[in-house]
């Protein structure tokens, strides 16, 4: 009897030991998975910023959409840096920034430890987001090496829109293209891109709405799940609503150039819109994530403890 009651003591013993290693496993787990999503974030943050700054303060581009043309008059043009350059760079951050999209539900996808779909290996990551940024890049080239001579190409635009605005006589207009195959391989080529982007980002996102919601293997804690689900609605709230700022213009722009139509109020009012996005992206941030929220309004109202100064997450962010 005394060595049964032993052997079950010891039993219990190994149990709670067992328990606490395992709590201290999960919490630095945890520990580590938040880590490295806020260092994605704090990427994707960064990539960002510098799509913003490019776009709304450097290469600020005024638009005619009947043709693939328009003319800077952001800080870059001040620079004299030439417009097909400003062009190229806008491009390629926009469609970079959409790369860290991918990132940002990939490495949130990685962190659930059921899902057999992670990438592992860094090497093996390297070369995914590298051919992902070689294609963006790979693709843009040839229009670039095939950029009209600009005198006809704005005699061409004339014709085609007689009554321009006053600034296409005295600024520098750039013509990407007049040429009917570069203007469809434009189109076609981004838009395949973007498809391309879109459904990796649905994939991953597919991932984890399967294995946070549906999936039966158990890893990790429920309290963990709750966490991942919270965060993982959280993110995608962050990335969905300020996207809408882009997906309206986007399919405005396609709209007029399958009618034919021009308006450059329109053009104006598409411009505007689009710079609505930092806005809505700051604006959701604070509303789904809790920390953000309590972090302002201790900030904006002052409510600090004395010597407290709490800090929920390592860095604020703006997306979109």
């Amino acid at each position: 009897m005394v060595e049964t009651l032993e052997a079950l003591a010891e039993l219990k013993v190994a149990e709670l030991i067992f328990e606490d290693k395992y709590k201290n496993l999960e919490f630095k787990l945890n520990e580590y998975q938040s880590n490295n999503i806020y260092e994605i974030i704090k990427e994707w943050n960064i990539k960002y910023e510098n799509v913003k700054q490019i776009t709304q303060k450097l290469d600020i581009t005024d638009m005619v959409f009947k043709e693939v043309s328009g003319f800077p008059v952001g800080f870059l043009r001040v620079l004299g840096v030439p417009t097909s350059v400003q062009v190229f760079i806008g491009c390629v951050s926009l469609l970079f920034m959409a790369t860290s999209l991918v990132a940002l539900f990939e490495n949130r996808s990685n962190c659930i430890l059921s899902n057999p779909f992670r990438i592992t290996k860094q090497s093996t990551r390297f070369l995914y987001y590298l051919f992902n940024c070689t294609l963006i890049i790979g693709y843009l080239i040839p229009t670039f090496c095939n950029i009209p001579e600009q005198e006809s190409a704005k005699l061409f635009l004339l014709q085609t829109i007689p009554c321009p605005t006053e600034e296409f006589f005295y600024t520098e207009v750039f013509v990407w293209t007049i040429d009917k195959f570069w203007n469809n391989y434009i189109w076609v080529a981004s838009g395949s891109i973007v498809l391309i982007i879109l459904f990796q980002i649905i994939f991953y996102a597919i991932c984890c709405v399967y294995y946070l919601y549906f999936s039966t293997a158990v890893i990790i804690s429920p309290k963990t799940r709750k966490y991942q689900r919270s965060f993982f609605l959280g993110t995608v709230a962050q990335v969905v609503v300020p996207f809408i700022f882009y997906v309206i213009p986007l399919a405005t722009v396609i709209s007029f150039f399958h009618f034919d139509y021009y308006n450059q109020a329109f053009n104006n009012s598409i411009a505007l819109f689009l710079s609505f996005h930092g806005f809505a992206s700051s604006s959701i941030i604070t509303l789904v994530h809790h920390p953000y929220r309590t972090f302002l309004i201790k900030v904006v109202t002052f409510n600090r403890g004395p010597g407290k100064s709490t800090f929920y997450f390592p860095v604020i962010i703006d997306c979109f």
